[in-house]
C-alpha cells in the first residue's frame, strides 16, 4: 500500500512537470523553465506537506503575554471616550482617554529605565 506522503510527492512532481511544459510552450528556454518550476514546487511542497504539521505539533507553545495597564484601561473604559459626532464619530478620543488614564493609579506608575 502507498502512503499518503508519497502520493503527495507524486502529485507535486506531476504539477511541476506540467508547469515546466507550460513554460516551454510559452517560449521560455527549457533549462530556465526547469529551474523555475523546480523552485516554485519546492516552496509549495514544503509549505503544505505533512512535515509542516509535525513541526507545528512539536513546536513549543508560547504563553500569551497579558495586557498592559493602558490596554486594560482602553478595553474597559474606551466606550466612555468615543467621539459622538463629526468625522471621527465612533472612534476613541485618545487625548481624553490618556488624560483620564494618567489620573489613575496605574497611569501614575512609570517604567523603570
Amino acid at each position: 500500500m502507498i502512503k499518503m506522503a508519497k502520493d503527495g510527492d507524486i502529485i507535486a512532481k506531476a504539477l511541476c512537470q506540467l508547469m515546466e511544459k507550460k513554460l516551454i510552450l510559452d517560449g521560455v528556454e527549457p533549462a530556465i523553465a526547469k529551474i523555475l518550476s523546480g523552485r516554485v514546487c519546492e516552496v509549495g511542497v514544503k509549505a503544505t506537506g505533512r512535515g509542516a504539521k509535525k513541526v507545528a505539533k512539536g513546536a513549543k507553545k508560547r504563553s500569551a503575554k497579558g495586557l498592559n495597564a493602558w490596554q486594560k484601561f482602553i478595553k474597559n473604559h474606551g466606550k466612555k471616550y468615543k467621539y459622538v459626532s463629526g468625522p471621527r464619530r465612533g472612534q476613541v478620543n485618545m487625548r481624553l482617554a490618556s488624560a483620564a488614564f494618567k489620573k489613575t493609579a496605574a497611569g501614575k506608575r512609570r517604567k523603570k529605565k
